[in-house]
């Protein structure tokens, strides 16, 4: 791992060996194909349905992938996100993948799962790159943002970033603006939301203030170091406040587009208050 840790520091590793990591695999690619199912029967053509049917399949990895950040000391949180986030999106419609990648990267900093600082590649190039692409709807710009706090927040927290986090997230918050000046998005103008999205985003934000608090015992992925409690808190409140920012600026299209943040909260919380029977590998 030392070569991929000396260019990027919020990289993880997906095991295809481990069983919980089969599960969210075989659970990504089972919506994907329940997707494909309803838009062929819909539009009639394989072609048109494998758009969406990839979408629900990367969307269900990133929503496991951030109930992991979320709730690190229990998989099967990830588990009943990675489940109901497949009902959420026929439910809601395709997920915007690059705002999701937005608020993962952004509980990954602030959280410091990997136990590495992201590196100068990230802070100055990977992540404004990205933070760009992602501008280009106003959910993904103000993911992008969330995105920028969480490296400056960072140099704040326990084992504080190093000084060049503050550049990045300039130069985060800088790019995902220009990307939204540059592709119109603002032109869009702001939605009110349909019944479904609004339900799981009011779902997810109620579920987010009752999420009880722990000390974590996992460990961080490449310095085998005990992860931190003001760490985790920080995580939880940087995704919560964050994603209620992103959905009342960008009004019914975010809450349609994010509605798998909405059900990852859910589904911690679900999990943490015992009101659902926990299953899958742990």
């Amino acid at each position: 791992m030392s070569r991929l840790t000396s260019i990027t520091g919020i990289a993880r590793i997906v095991d295809p060996r481990l069983p919980t990591h089969q599960f969210h695999l075989a659970v990504a690619v089972l919506g994907g194909l329940v997707v494909m199912a309803v838009e062929l029967e819909k539009r009639g053509s394989i072609t048109e349905a494998l758009g969406p049917a990839a979408n629900a399949g990367v969307t269900v990895f990133l929503a496991w992938a951030l109930a992991r950040e979320v709730d690190p000391d229990e998989a099967r949180t990830a588990n009943l996100a990675a489940l109901l986030v497949v009902a959420a999106r026929l439910l809601a419609g395709p997920g915007n993948l690059a705002a999701l990648l937005m608020f993962l990267l952004a509980t990954r900093i602030v959280l410091r799962s990997t136990g590495l600082q992201p590196t100068l590649l990230d802070g100055l190039v990977f992540l404004p790159v990205a933070a760009f692409l992602a501008g280009r709807t106003v959910a993904g710009w103000m993911a992008a943002l969330i995105l920028a706090y969480a490296l400056a927040h960072d140099h704040r927290l326990p084992d504080p970033a190093r000084g060049y986090s503050l550049i990045a997230a300039f130069f985060v918050s800088a790019s995902a603006s220009a990307g939204v000046v540059l592709s119109g998005a603002f032109g869009s103008g702001w939605m009110a939301p349909a019944a479904a999205p609004l339900a799981l985003t009011a779902a997810g934000v109620i579920a987010g203030f009752f999420l009880p608090g722990y000390i974590p015992m996992s460990r961080t992925d490449y310095t085998d170091q005990m992860l931190e409690f003001f760490r985790l808190r920080s995580t939880r409140w940087v995704l919560l406040g964050g994603y209620i920012l992103t959905v009342v600026v960008g009004g019914g299209a975010a809450m349609a587009e994010l509605s798998a943040v909405g059900v990852v909260l859910a589904a911690a919380t679900l999990i943490a208050r015992k009101l659902i029977p926990a299953f899958g590998p742990g």
